[in-house]
């Protein structure tokens, strides 16, 4: 079973794309994608709903864990083949393969937890294994952290770091003094301060969700690499 297929013509070369949030493969691409990037077939996506309380998105079929699908979240399905499907998560277009068996009928919208303050949905996670690719099911890791936290205030984050720092919030200059969720941005990592001096953060340093001193991060940070780009952000 597929996405129903279409076949275009796209004349000139093919813009760049971000293979995390562009859903293409050398033999399919999501036909919304037509007008800018070439590939021999298209398929429109076929809306389905993960019956499963999670399930890893993958790389590859049975390959490395990026992200994760919970209970309720939409997918949209492009492909399914050998067991598994390939698509992109509605919440926030990252592209992946998925069990089918994770996969049912969507028949309403993902739910969702209302919430004021992120930093409180964020310490609901505090001492949950660190976990590549996680979102709170078996595990997570801290763009999930970071994605959950503002998701409960009604901001759709993207899915990793590089991501949220380029799309959330509002730059603050150097040595601004930071409240509580402030997004604090390290190269690869992040995390959301739950004051003027704590950070919480899912780390492998740790192996888990924890609060810490921020000024201990940053100095692990600097003592594995040399000026380390370190940027903080307000979210309005």
């Amino acid at each position: 079973m597929t996405g129903a297929r279409t076949s275009f013509i796209l004349a000139g070369p093919s813009a760049a794309f971000d293979p995390r949030v562009d859903a293409v493969r050398p033999d399919l691409a999501d036909v919304t994608l037509a007008g800018r990037l070439f590939a021999p077939h298209y398929a429109e996506a076929v809306a389905r709903a993960c019956i499963v309380d999670h399930a890893a998105i993958c790389t590859t079929p049975a390959g490395e864990q990026t992200s994760e699908l919970l209970r309720g979240e939409h997918f949209a399905l492009l492909d399914q083949s050998g067991g598994w499907a390939w698509g992109w998560s509605a919440h926030d277009h990252y592209v992946g393969y998925i069990d089918v068996s994770a996969l049912g009928a969507a028949t309403g919208a993902a739910p969702v937890v209302t919430a004021t303050d992120p930093v409180a949905i964020a310490s609901s996670f505090l001492e949950m294994p660190y976990l590549w690719g996680g979102r709170g099911g078996a595990g997570i890791d801290c763009s999930g952290l970071i994605q959950r936290a503002i998701a409960a205030i009604g901001i759709a984050a993207p899915r990793d770091s590089d991501m949220q720092r380029e799309a959330l919030g509002e730059t603050l200059h150097e040595g601004a003094p930071l409240m509580r969720g402030d997004l604090v941005f390290f190269p690869g990592h992040v995390g959301l301060m739950t004051d003027a001096e704590t950070l919480i953060h899912a780390t492998r340093h740790y192996g888990k969700t924890v609060a810490e001193p921020l000024a201990d991060v940053i100095g692990r940070v600097r003592a594995k690499q040399d000026n380390p780009l370190i940027v903080s952000k307000r979210i309005a």
